[in-house]
């Protein structure tokens, strides 16, 4: 049975949340953008890759899974379905960022997505950054929770483009929660964020 768009909206409002107070958890900076969701419960968190290094992307990979591990903790408080790793984009978009680890395997061309990142290399890897990403959303989970609940307060707004010119949905209206107010909620519960205008 199809999910009702209001448990949408709230698991991507929690989903987004858990991306971007990871990601500022670990010190990586936020963009202005902020965080925001759509009417049909899409959402997108705006943070940066600070540079090439094995660290860097590191941090970055437990951001990307901390989305899933949020939004999962929230459907277990409601009852809601479980979500899946299967074909989240979220996944999908790690491995990449996986295979350019310098402990990693190149990326053969030959393999699948799934293929790869059950690779003897990888795996391990990839589980520990998993475990990582969990840990770090159950120490983070009352900030999380209050970002998602500042987004999904917010009023109905046009939606805006990306500093970069693209366009994140096809909706015509979103809700967002801008970096810098971002930054401010997390203040509240330890977490020294920073938005950097030039990321």
């Amino acid at each position: 049975m199809p999910e009702d768009v209001d448990v949408k909206r709230n698991c991507a409002a929690h989903h987004e949340a858990g991306h971007i107070v990871i990601a500022a958890a670990q010190e990586l900076r936020l963009r202005p953008e902020g965080l925001m969701v759509d009417l049909r419960g899409e959402g997108l968190a705006r943070y940066c890759q600070p540079d090439e290094s094995d660290p860097s992307r590191e941090r970055v990979i437990i951001a990307m899974f901390a989305g899933f591990y949020a939004e999962k903790r929230f459907r277990e408080e409601r009852s809601y379905p479980a979500p899946s790793k299967d074909n989240l984009w979220d996944w999908c978009e790690a491995r990449k960022v996986l295979c350019r680890l310098s402990c990693a395997p190149p990326r053969n061309s030959a393999l699948t997505g799934e293929e790869y990142s059950k690779h003897p290399k990888v795996a391990p890897i990839q589980c520990k950054l998993e475990n990582r990403s969990e840990h770090l959303v159950e120490q983070n989970w009352l900030a999380i929770k209050a970002l998602a609940t500042a987004l999904l307060d917010k009023e109905w707004e046009r939606l805006k483009p990306l500093k970069s010119g693209c366009t994140w949905s096809n909706e015509t209206t979103a809700k967002y929660v801008a970096g810098e107010e971002v930054v401010s909620i997390l203040g509240r519960y330890g977490i020294d964020a920073v938005c950097d205008p030039d990321c």
